[in-house]
């Protein structure tokens, strides 16, 4: 996503997540949905989500239940597009039910599903993480926190996605990201029969990426339609 222009997304549907927020406000294009479902990340940025959410930035928000029980609780309640993953997983009839692992990527991707999309394109993930960048300390219970906000961050298409004093989980990339998009690829299988569908996932990384390339279809984002 280095280079891409977020201008041909204007008038489509997309799901960005997390805090992609600080590159969207700069450009001043927010995406149709958003999602951030890292329980330490949306606790962190509640208030930054909350400004979101207030201000109609996004047509609907799915973010952690464990926001619900902070400080801004009692004003999530107000807004009926604020979903709670936890409440998706356990509703019946739902893809969600399967998702044993899950980030906010495959998250974004599942919600697509439900939301009706007809094709899921996946850009800037790659699942590539380096689980340790020299800007970080590892603090309590294996979160990890930047002590400095990253001149050269390899982790995402810029470099101030990440800044000073941001707490999140160590991505444990290995034991629980390929997991997840391994269950998504089944999950998409299977509700496709269930539901007599075609709905497929198409991966738009210039990178060779075994964790990703074994299980979608790659594209040449050149060649991006949506």
């Amino acid at each position: 996503l280095k280079d891409f222009d977020f201008n041909f997304l204007v008038d489509k549907s997309w799901i960005g997540c997390c805090l992609g927020f600080r590159h969207w406000e700069k450009i001043g294009i927010y995406p149709t949905h958003y999602v951030c479902v890292d329980s330490v990340v949306c606790e962190h940025h509640r208030y930054k989500i909350l400004e979101m959410i207030e201000q109609n930035k996004c047509e609907s928000f799915l973010i952690c239940g464990s926001m619900f029980k902070t400080d801004i609780g009692d004003k999530l309640k107000n807004y009926k597009n604020v979903v709670p993953i936890q409440n998706i997983m356990l509703s019946q009839n739902n893809p969600f039910r399967y998702l044993v692992d899950y980030c906010s990527g495959t998250s974004a991707s599942l919600y697509g599903y439900i939301l009706g999309f007809d094709k899921v394109n996946l850009l800037g993930m790659d699942c590539q993480y380096v689980e340790f960048i020299p800007e970080c300390i590892e603090i309590d219970n294996g979160k990890l926190k930047i002590i400095e906000t990253p001149k050269d961050n390899p982790n995402y298409y810029f470099n101030e996605y990440q800044q000073k004093g941001d707490i999140y989980n160590k991505p444990n990339v290995d034991r629980v990201h390929k997991n997840s998009w391994q269950d998504l690829r089944n999950i998409f299988l299977l509700y496709n029969i269930l539901q007599q569908k075609d709905i497929l996932i198409y991966n738009y990384n210039a990178k060779d990426n075994e964790k990703l390339d074994n299980y979608f279809e790659k594209k040449d984002i050149n060649e991006l339609k949506v």
